[in-house]
């Protein structure tokens, strides 16, 4: 079978080349519409990140108004005197690191317990766990046992 007789030949009426030219072509025209489908989809939501992103920013723009309003220094003034807040004294200031200290040297006033034994159960089973910093120390080694 030579190179010529297979452009020829003929499969139920139709040449093989004419038979594989339009499969050929059919492939090339389904790829065609897939790829601009795809990029069609691909196109619009590009546009719709485009449009929160300017949403974003327009948002942003008005918090960084909000908050220069809200730090102008009159405005603030206003609000201490209103308040009646005094500058903070030089003995009370303390630094970052310092305030865990002070937070755990601090003790918080407790109420007296005049419950019922009854009503200290209830309110107990309702309670949340105690924290690690809440937990009552654990009893020294070496004691009565």
């Amino acid at each position: 079978m030579s190179f010529m007789e297979l452009f020829n030949r003929r499969v139920r009426g139709f040449r093989v080349v004419e038979v594989v030219g339009l499969g050929i072509l059919l492939s090339l025209v389904t790829g065609v519409y897939l790829a601009k489908t795809f990029a069609g989809r691909e196109r619009q939501e590009i546009a719709r990140i485009e449009q929160e992103i300017q949403e974003e920013a327009v948002r942003k723009r008005l918090l960084e108004a909000e908050v220069a309003h809200l730090e102008q220094p009159r405005r603030i003034e206003q609000l201490a005197q209103m308040m009646q807040l005094q500058p903070i004294a030089a003995d009370h200031e303390i630094t970052e690191d310092a305030l865990i200290d002070v937070a755990r040297r601090r003790e918080l006033p407790r109420a007296p317990v005049t419950a019922a034994p009854e009503a200290t159960d209830a309110l107990a089973a309702d309670a949340p766990e105690p924290l690690p910093d809440d937990a009552p120390p654990p009893p020294p080694p070496g004691g009565p046992q």
